[in-house]
């Protein structure tokens, strides 16, 4: 099975949840009718008048992360059986890779058709390009409220307005997809106990830097990053909790005003530890300059040892690793540190499957969402294509499948949403582990501290923030870029005071006064 589809349709709808794009490339051509649509009609023109015919974006990711494509035939398949099933035929508009974003933007200020997309509340609803979906949830939406559970309630919320207008529907509650692992064979060869603490665990890092089990000094004890361009945020969101009352996120410091993370004494004694860490060599010397690629290519080499990282990078690479190093097993570690568990969750997820304020045909679109959400079958047929001829159940009762083939590959998928990912599972050695993760951790909120400012700050007016700190951009590079000096050693701690003395020049006290005005606007 190729590696693209061992991450599953999980990985997927993570690593898709900001992707917004457009393609006015039809996904195959659609018949003026079909038997099942027609035969109850008295001519193929009254079918023709009758027929609900909706446009869906296809940028839920399943498209982006594949370098092939479908076969025209099995799209067209795919789409008579869904026809079939919910009276509605799809039309899937492909975007073009690496121009997705411009080309929706086009797409959604010109005439063309289009009414499902994935959206995205800053960019999309902000910029009035969707349509409030509220009268359409009551009447067509009965299932989608359904298969989302209360408990992600949040998710609700960040695509809703102040005004009580909802603009999605939900994609992703709040994850925490950053985590610390451990390789088990490597604790097991020297006889150590699996680490609790961040004394445990700097004990551990030491053994494996001493014993060097990948030989020649190849040993990484510990692989994290912290590289915000490229989205990398390992070291942060896996361990700096456990030096905090809260999540790694701005947070509302005891004067009530809200305050960039690094303000937060917890923060200082975090990265004291993790400079110590990288001087004693137990951090690899090029963490904060790695790219993604990078990370997996380390992994495979059979050198890292324990990670603080997003989780597919290391757990989709165990397939492989075991090639060379059958043994080679990574387990989850939630460590504890001063203050408690050291993970941190995400905030309010602002993306969701929306619908184009140009709508031509609303209504059918709603049915169209609530129908890919009344039945994990036909989410199946939607992403994966027809059963027994495209994918084939392994174990029915617990939802994993397996890919037959890679005829179909996802063209006419109807939004995407995590109540679907952690309810099935595809039956694949490469995919196993990240699944595991998805299933007993990502959402897990008795592992996890949440931001402070979880139930406010998704509702903050994005466009009043940069319009009033124009320094923005310079106060949040300058955060990054001495955070990681200080971590190198190529700046003391002692240094730290002066540093948050030194943010005051880049305009940090205006962002406090804004941000709190923010904040105070919408608790």
């Amino acid at each position: 099975m190729s590696k693209k589809w061992a991450s599953s349709a999980a990985i997927v709808a993570i690593a898709a949840v900001m992707l917004a794009a457009c393609s006015s490339n039809s996904a195959g051509t659609s018949s003026s009718s079909s038997p099942s649509a027609s035969s109850n009609a008295a001519t193929p023109a009254a079918t023709a008048k009758t027929k609900k015919v909706v446009y869906v974006y296809a940028n839920t990711g399943a498209l982006q992360l594949t370098t092939d494509t479908s076969k025209p035939e099995a799209v067209e398949e795919v789409r008579q059986a869904i026809l079939a099933k919910s009276g509605i035929e799809v039309q899937a508009i492909i975007p073009p890779k690496g121009s997705e974003a411009d080309k929706l933007n086009l797409l959604l200020a010109s005439n063309e058709p289009l009414d499902i997309f994935m959206g995205n509340m800053s960019t999309h609803q902000a910029k009035g390009a969707v349509m409030p979906i509220n009268d359409l949830l009551d009447k067509y939406g009965a299932n989608v409220k359904k298969l989302w559970k209360p408990e992600w309630e949040s998710g609700w919320k960040g695509l809703s307005t102040k005004d009580g207008k909802i603009w999605g529907v939900p994609q992703l509650p709040p994850l925490a997809g950053n985590t610390v692992l451990v390789r088990k064979d490597w604790l097991d060869k020297y006889g150590l106990a699996v680490p609790k603490t961040f004394d445990d665990f700097e004990n551990v890092l030491k053994v494996f830097k001493e014993k060097d089990p990948a030989g020649n000094g190849q040993t990484i004890p510990l692989l994290t990053d912290f590289n915000v361009q490229n989205n990398l945020q390992g070291m942060n969101m896996a361990l700096a909790a456990g030096f905090m009352d809260i999540g790694y996120a701005n947070w509302i410091d005891t004067d009530g005003k809200v305050k960039p993370i690094v303000f937060n004494p917890g923060y200082k004694q975090f990265i004291g530890v993790m400079a110590d860490w990288y001087k004693k060599g137990y951090i690899y010397k090029e963490a904060f300059s790695l790219i993604k690629d990078k990370e997996i290519e380390l992994t495979k080499q059979n050198r890292v040892g324990a990670a603080a990282i997003w989780y597919t990078t290391i757990l989709n690479q165990v397939s492989a690793l075991k090639q060379t190093a059958p043994d080679a097993n990574y387990i989850v570690v939630d460590l504890q540190g001063p203050k408690g568990n050291v993970t941190s969750a995400g905030g309010v997820s602002l993306g969701g499957t929306m619908i184009s304020k140009n709508s031509k045909n609303a209504e059918a679109a709603m049915e169209l969402i609530n129908w890919a959400h009344s039945d994990i079958e036909n989410y199946f047929l939607a992403f994966y294509g027809i059963e027994g001829k495209h994918w084939k159940y392994v174990d029915k009762a617990n939802h994993v499948i397996e890919r037959l083939n890679r005829d179909y590959l996802g063209d006419l998928q109807i939004g995407s949403s995590f109540a679907y990912t952690v309810q099935h599972s595809l039956n694949d050695p490469a995919s196993k582990p990240a699944n595991d993760y998805i299933k007993d951790y990502i959402t897990n909120t008795k592992r996890m501290k949440m931001p402070a400012l979880l139930d406010y700050d998704y509702k903050f007016d994005q466009k009043a923030i940069a319009d009033k700190i124009p320094t923005l951009n310079d106060i949040n590079r300058m955060m990054e870029q001495e955070i990681v000096k200080f971590v190198m050693g190529a700046r003391p701690i002692a240094d730290y005071d002066k540093f948050l003395q030194e943010l005051s020049k880049t305009g940090v006290d205006n962002w406090t006064q804004v941000m709190t005005e923010q904040y105070n606007s919408v608790k």
